[in-house]
């Protein structure tokens, strides 16, 4: 009789369990209809765009209305944008419940122009590859003494594996001099040197410091240097040697 009751305990114990797994994948399933009901996608708002108009970059990201909010892989919808259009370079994809989805861009601009044997490669200051133009427009630094690696349309810069430092040196200082308000006054930057980065100032100055620097503090001493000089002077202005900046007039 203890081994009969054993045994029928037993059953009902597995049977339980059985019906606990029904009743939570009747849950899922319970869940999952209504997302695909109740959720539908009949609004796709842009925001941030100015290059690009709201279609294009509906276009771009491959959504349709009425296709579910959360069936969908924001992921590979950021992958389309950012590859389609190279002037963006950000992608935040966003449900507003309970039927819009909001996609809001960030666009760059070219920070500088690359030179290629068929013409410049206009850049972010991020390394995005941005396209291909004849020259470098106004207020465009002009890059030269290496050429881009395979580029190719919103692809990122690269110099190949030896001299990526200096890659990294010179997107640095896109952004640095952009962020001291400096970068329209670069005129043409020279990565040739092995021992130093130099580039016009100004039209008036020819800069130099060592790829190991402190970007942002050079740019800060070359500021100090500039402002301090004539508006007449013209020159060299060495940074190689840490703490001190020296001025050789022409």
């Amino acid at each position: 009789m203890t081994r009969n009751r054993t045994t029928r305990r037993r059953r009902r114990g597995r049977y339980a369990f059985v019906w606990k797994l029904i009743g939570f994948l009747v849950a899922i399933a319970a869940v999952v209809t209504a997302l695909a009901l109740f959720f539908r996608m009949d609004h796709i708002i842009v925001t941030g765009s100015e290059r690009y108009t709201e279609q294009e970059i509906i276009d771009a990201s491959g959504l349709e209305t009425g296709k579910n909010l959360y069936f969908l892989n924001k992921y590979t919808v950021k992958e389309r944008i950012f590859e389609s259009l190279p002037y963006v370079e950000e992608v935040a994809i966003n449900r507003k419940l309970p039927d819009s989805l909001v996609i809001e861009v960030r666009e760059c601009t070219a920070a500088a122009a690359v030179e290629d044997e068929a013409g410049v490669w206009l850049v972010s200051e991020h390394g995005k590859l941005l396209e291909l133009a004849k020259k470098a427009p106004a207020g465009c630094p002009l890059v030269r003494g290496e050429t881009p690696a395979e580029p190719r349309l919103s692809g990122a810069l690269s110099f190949g594996d030896e001299a990526e430092y200096r890659l990294g040196v010179l997107l640095t200082l896109l952004q640095e001099a952009r962020a001291h308000g400096m970068l329209e006054g670069i005129g043409t930057i020279d990565l040739s040197d092995g021992t130093a980065l130099n580039f016009t100032y100004l039209d008036r100055f020819t800069v130099r410091f060592p790829w190991t620097a402190d970007v942002s503090y050079k740019l800060e001493s070359l500021m100090t240097v500039a402002d301090y000089l004539e508006n007449n002077e013209t020159g060299r202005i060495d940074l190689m040697t840490d703490g001190k900046a020296s001025f050789i007039p022409e």
